[in-house]
């Protein structure tokens, strides 16, 4: 049998590792700092190594550059333009593309660029500097200046000159709440514009179709919904093309709209949907109805926040809980309310016409 003193000893020794994991896991934590992009801050972890700043690859997004991931050569490569690098993980040195040439240099860096908790983090100052970018310091802050033309920005509301509206409802079709709001609308011979998740649209080809066929106007949600500033530039590309595939098959029509899921959008991401001729569109009004908002609650937001050339954010998801049934009591209730005030329900495609971004 053993002594009271001998279960101490082991007690002790089989905690030992759960008290140094939990150290460990504290120390997973990595700080966060601001930096300044033409002039503008965004929030990043980084990691300190050796003097150097080291960021999320994806983080460079924001400077308006493309960042992919090169599977074959575990590299990160960054292009915009003519400019194209591509830092291996686990290397102290990048590949240099040269445009004229059709040559890869190899060319060393500050440090290593290196991957933590799955994710692949680079030298900050070296990137942007070999992407012909300027840097400064103002005490501890870092400025980065990009040199990179803007891009055309989100669209939040129409002509606030014109007393006109617009419903817009995301995540859907699905065949609960959509039939339901799809018939609220046809009561009211009200328009309103449907943002569609890709994988629903395919999911549920007969209500994207009967969306259409209604007279609504239809948009891109991307395909699975990702927040776009988290994945590579090549997904993004892929989450718009797949749903307009889908979307061109079913209803026979490629929109020129897209919200980007979360309203989440870097400057880069901006920039390739502007090349592929879509415009970006948000909202001014943010019912929250995706929280379970009563019917009262949701209108309480609407009577508040609309004004003319307004944009609703609504949505069509079904989930077990319920969540929009808020929604069906107040989206007629909301259709009554703005007519009396003398507004007019127009899709969002009327609702831009002849503005520019």
């Amino acid at each position: 049998m053993l002594n009271r003193r001998t279960t101490f000893l082991i007690l002790f020794l089989f905690t030992l590792p759960m008290y140094n994991f939990s150290a460990y896991a504290q120390e997973l934590k990595l700080p966060e700092a601001p930096i300044f992009i033409d002039q503008q801050s965004f929030e990043t972890r980084y990691i300190m190594k050796g003097g150097n700043i080291l960021v999320p690859a994806l983080f460079l997004k924001h400077t308006g550059v493309r960042v992919d991931w090169n599977k074959s050569f575990r590299s990160v490569v960054f292009r915009y333009k003519d400019r194209q690098i591509a830092l291996p993980v686990g290397k102290s040195y990048f590949d240099d593309y040269g445009s004229a040439t059709g040559v890869w240099r190899r060319l060393p860096l500050s440090t290593k660029t290196i991957q933590f908790d799955g994710e692949t983090f680079v030298p900050l100052i070296d990137v942007v500097k070999k992407l012909g970018m300027q840097v400064s310091y103002e005490g501890e802050r870092t400025f980065i200046t990009t040199n990179i033309d803007s891009p055309k920005g989100a669209i939040y509301k129409g002509d606030s000159t014109k007393k006109q509206v617009a419903l817009t409802f995301d995540d859907g079709p699905d065949d609960y709440y959509t039939p339901q709001i799809l018939e609220i609308l046809k009561e009211k011979a009200v328009p309103a514009t449907f943002f569609v998740v890709g994988k629903e649209a395919e999911a549920f080809p007969y209500m994207t179709r009967k969306i259409v066929n209604d007279g609504h106007g239809i948009a891109n949600h991307t395909w699975g919904h990702p927040v776009l500033p988290q994945v590579t530039t090549s997904e993004l590309v892929e989450e718009i093309q797949s749903t307009q595939q889908v979307l061109l098959e079913t209803v026979g029509r490629v929109p020129d709209l897209i919200r980007p899921p979360y309203g989440a959008v870097t400057k880069s991401d901006l920039l390739v949907l502007n090349e592929m001729g879509l415009r970006v569109i948000k909202w001014s009004v943010d019912t929250i109805d995706w929280s379970g908002q009563s019917g009262d609650e949701i209108l309480n937001i609407v009577r508040r926040e609309i004004s003319p050339g307004g944009i609703i954010l609504q949505h069509n998801f079904q989930t077990d809980e319920r969540l929009l049934d808020g929604t069906i009591e107040a989206l007629p209730i909301i259709i009554d309310e703005l007519q009396g005030r003398g507004y007019q329900f127009v899709t969002v495609q009327t609702l831009l016409e002849n503005q520019e971004n």
